[in-house]
């Protein structure tokens, strides 16, 4: 169904304090759309009546008039998309005007660095497109600091904002009325996929896209505190227009953690309950309805707020209900930026210096997580405030299906499971090595900042070498792979040669989280998850049956030791036992003709650790 919201009905969906505004702002400035897009008005709580949304030129256009009637703002190109369009970013900073690039970007990092008490918050949008609450809300929120110079001058002493105001560009250029089937508008809106139809909010990792490169870049240079992800959610029906995932607290170390935990989430929570927006923890249901409780998510690194975290970041994905009517999402979403935000300028010093704490303590850290798993005995009673479900016959399919009664309301405590454990750890080695010819990671090694060095000649060095001895492959492609899953390891240590140009990459650096995550087999997005070495897994020297037999039987001759395994290894294994090919195979294993480097990982870790 098309929603268009009535002027006194789009009133009803804000707040109570600014419904009298809201009124005479509906009769007298209702916005007007054209195109497929929105023409905003000079008040911003105008502009969330109309149930359009801006398409990627208006969005830039809009931005780049506000940028160009402040001295406190500007619209930069920060890189380029997948679809060949720029990928920009939008500055608020009392700097604003001396920034024309990338490296200006850094400039300003640079000196919030020297001030140590400045923070940087990100807010990123329409990494999917179709789900464009963000968009609207942030041209929204830009436009109402701007035009109140107080609130404006208050930000910008203790904080720089940069958005980047449609950052799938391929997807929004994909403009459509209906791809998004469960949702209550906007009329259209852009697609999930980008133009490589790939997901970005699962290429953070493994960077397929142009846009991750991009996004990654700005990341880097800007080094942000708190990230914003603005999305619409999918699941469950219930009256929340938003939710919010918070970085996972336990995962985001012991520092920035407990921060989260029990100071800005709460925080969060209380001042939207105050602006007559509640919300509550991402709807992630144990089962089908939220009544037996939600999951948190935990992010790993594919995801914006999990490869934000590697870098000690605060983040935050808004997701608005997709049942809600588009404008109800962009006022919600509105009203996240807006406590964000605040919060965020407030207390940007405390923030600033618990990064600096993680930063620390990562850089000096012996050990670290690469894998968690949920704790399913650990949860907090939460208020849900619900819709009824009922279990009833398909009309479709005549099967039972889930309904919601909206016209039934129920209000209770349920659990919410967001306790996670480690579940593998890794001691950090003083140095990974990586050979050159794995260039792929080294590229995005070097993307995200971390410092490598290269041999300068040949050589052969005594290493700590990890073997795959089990995984499954996923058959199905997954966002341009196949995700592989880690059964066992085994650990050895070894001469490895290495040549001119190979890379020694130390851990006592900032970036040791990301290197951890990725080079470690086990972590939940490692490159070898996302099939990186796969071409490390495969054996390339075989041998034909009829002429090995002859050195196989000199070998069980020669040899009374291998004789005694051979015959335990077909006493215990019937798949040897019974297949000759199997048992030749077994010798060819034990001689001297067997390649030693298969499923060994290429990439080795110093024997020394750190300690």
């Amino acid at each position: 169904m098309k929603y268009h919201a009535p002027a006194l009905l789009a009133c009803s969906l804000l707040s109570l304090k600014g419904a009298f505004r809201c009124l005479c702002v509906a009769i007298m400035a209702l916005p007007v759309a054209h195109g497929y897009g929105q023409v905003y008005t000079s008040d911003p709580t105008a502009d969330i009546l109309n149930n359009v949304t801006p398409t990627w030129r208006e969005t830039i256009d809009n931005f780049q008039s506000l940028s160009a009637d402040s001295e406190f703002a500007s619209l930069l190109e920060v890189g380029s998309s997948d679809v060949g369009r720029p990928i920009h970013a939008f500055v608020l900073s009392n700097n604003a005007k001396d920034l024309k690039s990338l490296n200006d970007l850094s400039k300003l990092q640079k000196e919030r660095g020297a001030n140590g008490t400045k923070a940087c918050l990100l807010i990123n949008n329409a990494i999917h497109p179709g789900e464009p609450c963000g968009v609207d809300a942030s041209i929204a929120w830009a436009r109402e600091i701007l035009n109140d110079e107080r609130r404006l001058r208050d930000l910008l002493a203790s904080m720089d904002v940069v958005i980047v105001p449609m950052y799938n560009v391929g997807g929004a250029l994909n403009r459509n009325c209906c791809t998004r089937t469960n949702q209550e508008g906007p009329e259209e809106y852009g697609f999930r996929g980008n133009a490589r139809n790939l997901d970005l909010n699962r290429d953070f990792i493994k960077m397929d896209s142009q846009n991750a490169r991009s996004f990654v870049t700005l990341f880097q240079a800007i080094k942000p505190d708190v990230f914003i992800d603005t999305h619409t959610s999918n699941g469950a029906d219930y009256t929340y227009a938003m939710t919010l995932i918070t970085t996972q607290a336990d995962k985001a170390g012991p520092v920035i953690g407990p921060y989260l935990r029990e100071v800005m989430e709460p925080h969060i929570f209380d001042a939207m309950e105050r602006r007559g927006e509640s919300i509550v923890p991402y709807v992630n249901t144990r089962n089908q309805t939220p009544e037996s409780g939600i999951i948190g998510f935990l992010e790993s690194p594919r995801y914006s707020t999990g490869y934000t975290t590697l870098f000690g970041t605060l983040g935050f994905t808004a997701e608005a209900h997709m049942l809600k009517p588009f404008p109800r999402r962009v006022a919600a979403t509105l009203e996240l930026i807006r406590c964000i935000a605040l919060f965020t300028a407030k207390n940007a010093a405390d923030i600033v210096r618990l990064r600096a704490e993680e930063a620390e303590r990562i850089k000096n850290a012996f050990e670290l997580p690469v894998h968690w798993s949920l704790d399913p005995t650990d949860s907090t009673m939460i208020p849900f405030k619900g819709y009824t479900a009922r279990r009833e016959v398909s009309q479709v399919t005549g099967d039972i299906r889930l309904a919601y009664d909206r016209d039934q309301t129920w209000e209770g405590q349920i659990p919410w499971f967001n306790r996670f454990l480690p579940d593998e750890t890794g001691q950090l080695p003083e140095f990974y090595v990586v050979p050159q010819a794995w260039r792929e990671v080294v590229h995005r090694c070097q993307w995200n900042g971390i410092e490598m060095t290269q041999l300068a000649a040949d050589t052969t060095m005594e290493l700590d070498v990890t073997y795959i001895l089990g995984f499954d492959a996923r058959n199905a492609p997954y966002e341009g792979h196949h995700i592989n899953r880690l059964d066992s390891l085994e650990f050895r240590t070894e001469q490895v040669r290495l040549f001119k140009g190979d890379w020694l990459v130390p851990t006592e650096q900032i970036g040791a989280r990301y290197l951890i995550e990725t080079l470690d087999p086990r972590g939940h997005d490692s490159f070898f998850t996302w099939n990186f070495f796969d071409s490390a897994m495969q054996q390339k020297e075989y041998f034909s049956a009829y002429v090995f037999e002859e050195t196989a039987l000199e070998m069980l001759q020669s040899n009374a030791e291998l004789r005694i395994r051979f015959e335990s290894a077909k006493a215990s294994n019937p798949e040897i036992a019974q297949s000759s090919r199997a048992q030749l195979n077994w010798l060819h294993m034990n001689s001297a003709n067997y390649e030693g480097t298969v499923n060994r990982y290429p990439v080795f870790q110093s024997i020394t650790k750190r300690q």
